[in-house]
């Protein structure tokens, strides 16, 4: 029987092994959540640029512009803007000098949700006389009720002008509409999209980011192609966005190292002036 136990000499060649083969296991698995990391920080990125591109072009491509109740564009600023976002739209059956009864059959009325009084406004179209959108405030919840005809309706409180009463009836189209701010702010060293309700008087809501210092700016445009600030002139909206991908929540345990990319848009406003 061999009682020889093991040699210095072996147990130094076992433990280099040993030292060597973890160190070889470490060098992948840095590597493998280095490039986890960086792909994962790299996907946030592109999805910030997507989300902010997206929400912007959502706000500005239905905007325009009426002789009467002005442009759907209000505020404009190189970190963001005011518009008019529509929550809802429908064809009024009647109406009234102080209340609207909008059909509301499934292929008349359309809602993101429901009208709130004191956050959201009424516009209505003229079906006679000059064309252009009348604008009033919706006093109250709507109620249910029928049209003249017997079809089911919505009722809209709400005090309509005078002047503009005898060119509304039934036919008017009507769009529900509230101010919503669209707005790049700083927060951790870096720039972020939010959106807010102005007449609701809500806080800024994150949307998208990080971005860059100065990596997300508005620029406006008047049909000769000025830039302009002027909410009546502007016939066109630029977006220029610089993301990053350092992100807090970004995956594995190596530190990824900072990447930019960058992303523009071009909204032309609807019946601008």
């Amino acid at each position: 029987m061999n009682r020889r136990g093991t040699s210095l000499i072996e147990a130094l060649v076992a433990l280099t092994l040993t030292i060597v083969v973890a160190l070889l296991a470490w060098s992948i698995l840095r590597s493998a959540a280095f490039r986890l990391r960086d792909r994962s920080e790299r996907l946030g990125m592109e999805h910030s640029l997507r989300a902010a591109s997206a929400a912007s072009r959502a706000l500005l491509e239905p905007l325009g512009s009426d002789s009467t109740a002005g442009p759907d564009l209000a505020l404009p600023a190189p970190n963001g803007f005011v518009a008019r976002a529509v929550r809802g739209s429908g064809v009024l059956c009647a109406a009234k000098a102080d209340s609207l009864w909008v059909r509301a059959g499934m292929h008349w009325w359309l809602e993101l949700r429901a009208p709130v009084a004191g956050r959201d406004s009424l516009m209505i179209g003229t079906v006679s006389g000059p064309d252009h959108w009348a604008v009033t405030a919706l006093d109250a919840a709507p109620a249910a009720a029928s049209c003249p005809d017997g079809a089911p309706a919505l009722v809209l409180p709400a005090r309509v002008p005078g002047i503009d009463l005898p060119a509304i009836g039934a036919g008017s189209p009507l769009r529900v509409v509230e101010p919503i701010e669209l707005l790049a702010y700083a927060s951790g060293g870096a720039q972020w999209l939010g959106l807010r309700g102005v007449s609701s008087g809500g806080s800024i809501q994150p949307l998208a980011g990080p971005f860059s210092g100065v990596g997300l700016a508005f620029s406006y445009f008047s049909r000769p192609g000025t830039a302009t600030t002027l909410a009546a002139a502007i016939v066109q909206a630029e977006l220029v966005i610089t993301g990053l991908t350092e992100r807090a929540s970004g995956v594995g345990m190596a530190r990824a190292q900072i990447q930019h990319d960058s992303l523009s848009a071009a909204v032309l406003l609807r019946n601008a002036p």
